[in-house]
């Protein structure tokens, strides 16, 4: 951990009563290392007081950020995010005090420069957004980041060995990792760890959420096969539920509901059989799950575990063959009926990615395609890769076999292209500050 002393002893710019008066002392800039972004201010005063700082880069004040607020008390920790590398950034501290406010002297310092082997971006643009995108990379060393629509990285978090791949927002203010195959973490950009749960034997996979304050993840088991010559087993994927204490609350798995060897059934005998790779909430709190090795997404039934319904190839919905997708991910609702998914296409059936945007009828098993938007034939990514709505009337992708994010308008006219010398395997939009 890096110290840095910036001042042993401050007094206020306003002046009260000697009684009234909040003095601010060890005022000090601390790092937690040099693979991370935040930097810690801590100070104490005098009286207990609660506390915020404000903070800006020197040639842009009209750019200020403000910190969470710290409770009362006399010793104060509060950590400053979405600092660009190599800035000098002014700061004040504020408190209140007795329904007064204060603000201490001006303090400076110069944020650090990147890590070595930190992604390098290339940004081609014809549209700036507000707000960020959060990465996580796929390889060594494992890094997340949140970079602004000039792919700045403002906030970034360094592993020393690669991270899982499954990663998710939860708000402006935190989000959820796979920190360990079997550890899944609620963290604030601020650096605080909210939430721990251990899943012991389940090991996860691909894609984790929250919802309701209930941390849902996908999960696999094996299927003993006999007198197979080519595979002893086939893995078959799952869905467990957990509380914040880390209790598991619900589990599920394909195979309590489908077999596998059934030839009726259409599947392809294959050692990863059926590879979920993403998970989501309808409306009504059932789960969809996304089969990539089936090209289908399947209801399931969040009490009883029922499959209410498969849509995709050989599933209960009608599909022309232009409403067919293929291997797709990030299956998710984006209104009260309207779904979307990744498209990712297939290298010999349609060499293409799409956001796929459709309605579902469910009583009548009616689907209809609301809006299909197309990527260039350069963006195509036959695995991974995601997209989501970005500020209502655009699109967020991730083309990560091209190491690409790309923001589209409803035409599919690309108007933000990132180029990256890493992959990303799904791509989130935050709008708001931290």
């Amino acid at each position: 951990m890096t110290v840095y002393r910036i001042s042993y002893f401050v007094i206020l710019l306003f002046v009260f009563s000697c009684d009234n008066k909040l003095i601010y002392s060890d005022v000090t800039l601390e790092t937690a290392s040099y693979n991370y972004s935040n930097y810690s201010i801590k100070f104490s005063l005098d009286k207990e007081a609660e506390a915020y700082i404000s903070y800006w880069p020197v040639d842009s004040i009209d750019n200020k950020f403000r910190s969470i607020v710290s409770k009362v008390k006399k010793d104060h920790q509060i950590n400053l995010t979405l600092l660009e590398p190599s800035q000098k950034y002014n700061f004040i501290i504020h408190s209140t005090y007795k329904n007064s406010n204060y603000n201490s002297q001006l303090f400076s310092f110069t944020s650090r420069e990147l890590p070595y082997k930190f992604p390098a971006f290339e940004i081609k643009k014809k549209y700036n957004f507000n707000g960020y995108i959060f990465l996580r990379t796929q390889t060594n060393p494992g890094i997340q980041l949140l970079i602004n629509s000039d792919g700045v990285p403002l906030w970034y978090g360094m592993a020393d060995t690669t991270l899982s791949r499954p990663f998710n927002t939860i708000n402006s203010q935190s989000y959820l990792s796979l920190s360990s195959k079997s550890l899944i973490e609620e963290i604030s950009f601020t650096g605080d760890t909210i939430t721990s749960i251990n899943t012991d034997n389940n090991v996860l996979h691909h894609d984790i959420l929250k919802h309701q304050n209930r941390y849902v993840g996908l999960s696999y088991k094996y299927f003993e096969l006999k007198d197979n010559t080519k595979f002893s087993s086939l893995k078959g994927d799952g869905i467990v539920v957990y509380d914040s204490d880390g209790k598991l609350l619900w589990e599920w798995n394909i195979f309590d509901f489908v077999d596998p060897t059934d030839e009726d059934n259409g599947y392809k005998i294959q050692e990863d059989w059926s590879h979920a790779n993403g998970i989501s909430i309808d409306s009504d709190g059932n789960f969809l799950i996304s089969f990539r090795s089936f090209n289908q997404i399947w209801k399931i039934n969040s009490l009883t575990g029922q499959i209410i319904w498969k849509l995709g190839i050989n599933g209960d919905f009608d599909l022309s063959e232009n409403e067919i997708f293929y291997q797709q991910h990030a299956i998710h609702k984006i209104d009260d009926d309207i779904y979307m998914l990744f498209d990712n296409g297939d290298a010999e059936l349609r060499k293409s990615s799409r956001a796929l945007i459709f309605k579902l009828d469910e009583k009548n098993n009616d689907f209809q395609i609301e809006k299909s938007i197309f990527l260039p034939d350069d963006l195509f990514s036959f695995k991974q890769g995601s997209v989501y709505l970005f500020d209502q009337d655009k699109f967020l992708f991730a083309s990560s076999v091209n190491n690409r994010v790309v923001i589209t308008n409803m035409n599919g006219e690309v108007l933000w292209n990132l180029n990256s010398d890493y992959s990303f395997y799904r791509a989130y939009y935050l709008n708001q500050r931290l």
